[in-house]
């Protein structure tokens, strides 16, 4: 079997489609500890704003 056989019957999958899952999951990952954290914070303020602090 030649070369040029082997590349037609296993075309080779380009990099970004395999790294298209990966790179979704990161971004989704990234956002949920971004909103995690904004989340805390802001519990923190309002909390320290209901507090009395005399």
């Amino acid at each position: 079997m030649s070369n040029e056989q082997r590349e037609q019957q296993a075309p080779p999958v380009p990099a970004t489609r395999q790294q298209t899952p990966r790179r979704e999951f990161a971004k989704r990952g990234a956002l949920t500890v971004v909103s995690a954290l904004v989340s805390g914070a802001a519990r923190a303020v309002v909390a320290h704003l209901l507090t009395d602090d005399e």
